[in-house]
């Protein structure tokens, strides 16, 4: 009786111990997370460790069409602009839209929001800015609503590096 046990415990042993983790050799960089085997990274890092910052790759200067709209959405305005897109830290952290300093809200995947600031344009004059915006492989795009004292404008810009 007493070898029956030892015989079934000395089975039990060896079949668990002949399964192994998937993740066991594997090493997820910059908060990436192992999943069978496989790096399931976070936000703006790519590649087999996550090791590759997926954000660098937008850094730089933007050269595009930035377009004003009036309440009616008639165009009012139509130029060619340089938009420079910069990083703080960990995360793509703002861009300068016309002359104007824009702190951006992350979402990942190349997606952003432009929660509502108050500012000043480079004539000095006040305003509040909101929008959104994305990172396309070398396009960025962006969608804003610039409130003054006494008028309302939609911005546009589509651009590449």
């Amino acid at each position: 009786m007493k070898t029956l046990k030892f015989l079934m415990l000395s089975c039990i042993l060896a079949l668990t111990s002949c399964t192994s983790d998937p993740c066991l050799d594997v090493t997820c960089y910059n908060d990436g997370v192992c999943d069978d085997g496989a790096c399931l990274c976070a936000d703006w890092y790519e590649g087999t460790d996550c090791n590759t910052e997926e954000r660098a790759k937008y850094y730089g200067d933007y050269i595009g069409t930035a377009t004003f709209f009036n309440a009616d959405g008639d165009e009012t305005d139509s130029f060619t602009d340089t938009i420079p897109v910069v990083a703080n830290g960990s995360i793509i952290s703002g861009l300068v839209a016309d002359g104007i300093p824009l702190v951006l809200s992350v979402s990942g995947m190349g997606g952003f929001a432009i929660p509502p600031t108050a500012t000043t344009d480079p004539n000095g004059t006040a305003l509040t800015i909101s929008g959104d915006g994305s990172f396309n492989s070398n396009i960025l795009t962006i969608n804003a609503k610039l409130e003054f004292a006494q008028d309302t404008l939609d911005y546009t810009f589509t651009g590449s590096k």
